[in-house]
């Protein structure tokens, strides 16, 4: 094989088509029926050479993470951007996800069923996807740090990161349920979304006025690594 030698151009094509190849293959044929020569053949690659870029399946998965990730985050910003409330920013978090993800029920259904075991390679709660799941949870920091209302300027950031993480939690509930929505458009999963953000953003507006009261807390989910 010659691809260290090949132009960083035609590398990363090449990593482009096998990553789209095989994320077209667990679309189709779903994550365990999908094998890297199977995915080799589809891009029209050496078997070799689909391991030199991804040495395993579960390497295809974090890519496709990341480059998700990347989207969401496109998106996201500049959709926070058009918001003047903190219910706008908010919403534009979730629902850029939703859109990103539209196309991809099938294929995430497969992923989800590693969520439970952080060991998984995949699991979007495991080391590997640290990365990705700290971007995510920093799209909603954003969206609490920029939100318009005075109230939000005197937001601790101890307690912002506390928000940011419940609503990342409150997002990852929501896409679980969007997963198995059978509804046209998955509307009754968009319905829910701006529900729970209506029903989220009252009790988030009271997070100013509960002080020194948050820094207990705060001190419990550091303790845990969760902040």
């Amino acid at each position: 094989m010659t691809e260290k030698k090949a132009p960083p151009k035609k590398r990363e094509l090449t990593r482009e088509k096998i990553l789209a190849s095989a994320l077209a293959l667990f679309r189709r044929r779903g994550f365990e029926k999908t094998t890297m020569r199977d995915v080799a053949r589809a891009a029209k690659v050496a078997l070799g050479a689909a391991y030199y870029y991804f040495p395993s399946k579960e390497a295809l998965v974090l890519a496709y993470y990341h480059e998700t990730q990347d989207e969401h985050s496109r998106r996201a910003r500049a959709a926070i951007s058009a918001e003047t409330t903190l219910r706008g920013r908010v919403g534009a978090v979730m629902h850029t996800k939703l859109d990103v993800l539209a196309k991809d029920r099938k294929l995430l259904g497969a992923i989800f069923r590693s969520v439970a075991d952080p060991d998984d390679p995949i699991s979007l709660f495991g080391a590997t996807s640290l990365e990705v799941r700290e971007e995510s949870i920093r799209l909603f920091d954003e969206a609490l740090a920029g939100a318009p209302e005075a109230a939000f300027a005197m937001l601790a950031p101890d307690t912002r990161k506390i928000v940011s993480r419940a609503l990342w939690g409150l997002h990852m509930g929501l896409l679980l349920y969007y997963l198995h929505d059978a509804s046209p458009g998955q509307e009754k999963t968009r319905a829910l979304t701006d529900g729970a953000l209506d029903l989220a953003v009252q009790v988030v507006s009271i997070a100013p006025l509960l002080g020194g009261l948050t820094d207990p807390l705060a001190a419990l989910l550091k303790n845990a690594g969760l902040l």
